[in-house]
């Protein structure tokens, strides 16, 4: 049987995806081996989103991102991040793999879930505490992509905050614990972050754009919610009623009957009942 790369192996026992993703894993990449570092080199390559890796199946993306993972450990190391982050941050395999099985009954990764990564593999995403942070030029999602109007974002705030200034987009990975304490302990750590390791970037702001932070959802949540209390961290400049990402984060996809849709959690029945509620934010941390 063919003998896998020990590098391969360790990344692959570190992220503890469970005995039977491993095993999955484990055994496409020695069906593949003459092919898997070939596979790995070429993943990301191309403009657009259309990556070699997006075009795999479920199970051959999974093990493609996990092969690369000690390259990519490389070029977090090079930029001086610890191991405890550079752990917490490929954790984000490890959850997006068990999401894909608990929707498909499969081991792998969605073509959407190849797209994000390679956030991870340029070295791009820091998770730090609770949060996910990427460093990026700022943006505003005026249009749609046929030129209908999104957000409407006035001339003051894009003169307080142009475009392309440099700015850290915050990302809340599913399930996020969003205790008011460890939000607080993640803010704080992303701002001595940024500045220590890409201390030729002077960052503007922490920008989020998120479902979690329409305002409509103080129709649908109690004073005392998490959720509330992680959007009271931003000033909100501009939303939407695009509820797109909030009927995903909340019911996990769209359905075609609305009695299909699941209703174990009050936010779930409340959102059903007024679903006009819902909508996507932009939000702004200011830094100093």
């Amino acid at each position: 049987m063919a003998e896998l790369p020990f590098a391969f192996q360790q990344e692959l026992s570190a992220l503890g995806l469970g005995e039977e993703a491993e095993a999955s894993v484990a055994g496409f990449a020695r069906r593949h081996l003459s092919w898997m570092a070939d596979l790995a080199e070429k993943a990301y390559e191309g403009e657009g989103h259309d990556f070699p890796i997006c075009r795999l199946h479920p199970l051959g993306r999974l093990v493609v991102i996990v092969w690369k993972l000690a390259e990519i450990r490389r070029k977090y190391e090079a930029l001086g991040i610890s191991a405890e982050i550079i752990r917490d941050t490929f954790s984000d395999i490890s959850l997006r793999q068990r999401l894909f099985y608990q929707k498909t009954g499969k081991v792998g990764l969605s073509r959407a879930d190849g797209i994000w990564l390679r956030h991870i593999a340029s070295a791009q995403i820091f998770k730090l505490g609770v949060l996910q942070y990427q460093p990026i030029k700022m943006f505003y999602l005026e249009n749609y992509e046929n030129g209908s109007p999104f957000f409407v974002i006035s001339d003051d705030q894009k003169a307080k905050l142009p475009v392309g200034t440099p700015v850290v987009n915050v990302h809340i990975q599913a399930g996020a614990d969003l205790a008011v304490e460890r939000v607080a302990d993640s803010l704080l750590m992303a701002k001595d972050f940024f500045p220590r390791v890409f201390p030729e970037t002077r960052f503007q702001a922490l920008v989020c754009y998120s479902w979690l932070l329409h305002s409509g959802l103080q129709d649908l949540l109690p004073p005392n919610s998490r959720i509330l209390h992680f959007a009271e961290n931003f000033e909100v400049v501009s939303e939407t009623g695009d509820n797109r990402q909030a009927v995903e984060r909340i019911f996990g996809r769209r359905y075609r009957r609305r009695a299909n849709y699941p209703q174990q959690t009050s936010l779930q029945r409340n959102a059903l009942r007024d679903p006009a509620k819902l909508g996507y934010a932009l939000g702004i941390i200011y830094l100093d």
